[in-house]
């Protein structure tokens, strides 16, 4: 208890010390970014089953956005450098990104045999315009923030978010776990609530849209270059990248480990959901359990980045989270599984904010957008194929072999990038020298 006083009275000395600055403004763009995904997201896998979804629909859910981001991003990167105005450009994706949440709304509505797999293929559809906005926006934060900096405000957004998705996901959960009992019909209550959730996450799209328009860019981001201005060719910007011995380093072992986290997405969700019968009120503790100790955690993780960098930080929460695809298959009940959330709410924001950090300090200044778009491409590659291998697992030996044989898979992402770091200290050696 001590801890968690501790924790928001630490929240409320920092949003003073910051407010009105940049920082302020990226961490308010973050928590309504936060309270767009939550208000669905974490129940979208039962959501799926309530339309009648299959485990192969859950697969699909976690596989086809990535498959469509993958196929846009880096064509859209090279688009982007036509953009005279790229700000405007990130701010019109972001908001028909959260258009496609109206018409995920009228599924409900429709006739029960297209219901799953239009649900997917819509979340696939609003994940291109998603991707692309997100691509940009890591794209202005290596400009707007710079070195230390830039690590701190990552912090700080993400333990800010991590504070604000409990209440979202909480409230939620309650509201679609216990309001439709009042009713005559449950299940058409529960559907109109999902409804309801989807248009209200449009509509905090449109304000998250206004702030993220107040972020202050540097002058010279404002003006991009005359239209006639001679680019690089794609091919020879592709090309610079295989030859970036820095970015390669950070780039291959992390993709190699990602692809092993991502192939357990899907098999949590459905031991969670088919095994041990959790619903909308049990995802929403879960994310409650989670998000406070990504909070708790969030300052710890900011002083190893700190003392210790950030690859220190990217190999203690990879470990973590391979030791976790472990424990799951053996967690009995939904009880001991909210209790387990905590240790992957620490483990996954740590994660998450070593790979950003990190993947902005690998790229470049010149032709940053290409590289950030690269390697999103090949992590969300990866989102399209993990699933398909989960799947094929799954069927092949059961779930809970399964989820122990990606545990292995996590074992053998975790050698490889501490490999990728011991070339990459060995090269910072050798270029010292």
């Amino acid at each position: 208890m001590k801890k968690i006083s501790a924790g928001l009275l630490s929240f409320i000395q920092e949003m003073r010390q910051i407010r009105g600055t940049n920082v302020w403004i990226f961490i308010m763009y973050g928590l309504l970014f936060d309270m767009v995904g939550n208000l669905w997201r974490p129940f979208a896998s039962v959501f799926l089953t309530r339309l009648g979804g299959t485990e192969f629909h859950i697969a699909m859910l976690s596989s086809l956005p990535g498959l469509v981001a993958a196929a846009v991003l880096l064509p859209g990167a090279i688009l982007f450098r036509r953009f005279t105005n790229q700000k405007r450009a990130t701010a019109s994706f972001i908001i028909i990104s959260r258009a496609v949440l109206v018409f995920i709304a009228l599924i409900p509505a429709l006739p029960p045999a297209v219901r799953p797999l239009l649900f997917v293929i819509l979340v696939a559809i609003m994940n291109c315009p998603d991707s692309l906005s997100q691509t940009s926006l890591q794209n202005f934060l290596g400009v707007v923030f710079s070195g230390q900096m830039r690590g701190q405000a990552i912090a700080m957004r993400t333990k800010f978010g991590q504070a604000m998705i409990p209440i979202v996901t909480i409230s939620s959960g309650l509201a679609i776990t216990f309001l439709p009992n009042i009713g005559q019909n449950p299940d058409e209550l529960r559907m109109v609530l999902y409804q309801i959730f989807f248009v209200g996450a449009f509509l905090l799209g449109i304000v998250e849209v206004i702030v993220f328009n107040r972020l202050q860019v540097p002058d010279y981001m404002q003006t991009q270059e005359p239209t006639n201005t001679t680019h690089p060719p794609a091919s020879q910007i592709i090309k610079s990248i295989f030859k970036d011995k820095k970015f390669r380093l950070f780039a291959v072992p992390t993709i190699i480990f990602v692809f092993t986290w991502q192939a357990g997405w899907p098999l949590n969700n459905i031991y969670q959901i088919m095994t041990l019968g959790a619903t909308e009120m049990w995802f929403a503790i879960f994310a409650l359990i989670s998000g406070l100790a990504a909070f708790l955690s969030g300052g710890y993780w900011q002083k190893v980045m700190h003392r210790h960098g950030n690859d220190r930080v990217f190999i203690i929460a990879a470990a973590l989270i391979t030791v976790n695809m472990f424990i799951f298959p053996l967690i009995p009940n939904v009880q001991i599984m909210a209790a387990f959330s905590a240790f992957t709410g620490m483990s996954a924001v740590g994660i998450n904010m070593a790979i950003l950090n990190g993947l902005l300090d690998a790229a470049p200044n010149e032709n940053r957008m290409t590289y950030l778009a690269f390697f999103n491409t090949l992590s969300n590659l990866s989102l399209f194929a993990a699933p398909f291998l989960a799947h094929a697992m799954l069927s092949a030996f059961g779930l809970r072999t399964a989820m122990v044989a990606v545990g292995f898979l996590r074992v053998g992402g975790m050698v490889v990038v501490l490999v990728g770091r011991w070339f990459k200290k060995k090269e910072a050696i050798h270029e010292q020298a």
